[in-house]
């Protein structure tokens, strides 16, 4: 398995007339075999174009966020963290999550900034700030940032078994496109056996209007059975963000340490990179 940090940063139509009301409760669906008939295949097709195009057109956007991490146990747990993100391509990015049922617990936040240079995990239990060096061309190759900020149609389709079931109205409907994901690469059987990218597909009212062809939903099944849900609510993709709004942020006190996640090459004179100042 891939380090927390890239696997987090691991961390993405047709239809009846559409209603000007808010959509229905986003329902969590297993993924459709890959196995389609021409009509699904030539709406899959048509999907992944427009999505590679809607995607290819935007810079940066924020969100708010519920990640669902469930451990299949036994016993079986649930936990529930919320926050927000912000991610600017190629190779910024800042995102804070707190355990829903006690935010003030900050042993389990969920705190990671991409600077442009390294990725910073913010370890507030241990008080240590893992870092690593980030390549030229974006925050990393993981699932979670290829579905975020969109994909090539062509590699989509050479990475991954990728299906829908347009006859279906809860995979298919006015609000939401369910596309099942199945690995083909030995990377990525690694780290999931399958996945499901809900896409927000309104494009018809203007309050959704910024949302549309964005990720609603990604979720992952490990191979070990764990789930990973990730809820992308209030995305927006017009607000201008400067290099300084990711700035990693200080230390919050003089007992905390940083260190490499992986050494870059070449190995630098130092084991440790430097601090960031309070």
């Amino acid at each position: 398995m891939r380090p927390l940090a890239l696997t987090l940063l691991t961390i993405v139509f047709a239809g009846t007339s559409v209603r000007a009301q808010e959509p229905k409760a986003l329902p969590r669906t297993d993924p459709p075999t890959p196995a389609m008939n021409e009509k699904n295949q030539k709406y899959l097709d048509a999907y992944l174009k427009v999505w590679e195009d809607r995607m290819g057109k935007i810079e940066g956007l924020e969100t708010k966020i519920v990640l669902t991490e469930i451990d299949a146990g036994p016993p079986m747990t649930k936990t529930v963290y919320t926050g927000e993100a912000s991610l600017v391509k190629p190779n910024f990015a800042k995102m804070l999550l707190k355990d829903s049922a006690n935010p003030s617990n900050t042993k389990k936040w969920r705190h990671f900034v991409a600077d442009g240079e390294h990725l910073w995990e913010y370890d507030y239990g241990k008080k240590i700030a893992r870092v690593l060096q980030l390549p030229k061309e974006g925050i990393g190759d993981n699932p979670m940032m290829a579905f975020l900020f969109g994909m090539k149609a062509a590699e989509i389709k050479k990475r991954f078994d990728v299906s829908v079931d347009v006859e279906n109205p809860v995979k298919h409907n006015d609000f939401y496109l369910h596309i099942g994901i199945l690995p083909k690469l030995k990377d990525d059987l690694q780290d999931f056996k399958k996945a499901e990218l809900v896409l927000w597909k309104n494009n018809k009212d203007p309050k959704f209007a910024d949302q549309w062809m964005l990720p609603a939903r990604l979720w992952f099944q490990h191979p070990n059975g764990n789930q990973v849900s990730w809820e992308f609510k209030n995305i927006a993709t017009e607000k201008k963000f400067k290099k300084t709004d990711f700035e990693a942020p200080g230390f919050p006190d003089k007992g905390w340490t940083s260190e490499w996640v992986k050494p870059p090459t070449p190995t630098p004179t130092v084991s440790r990179t430097v601090s960031p100042s309070k």
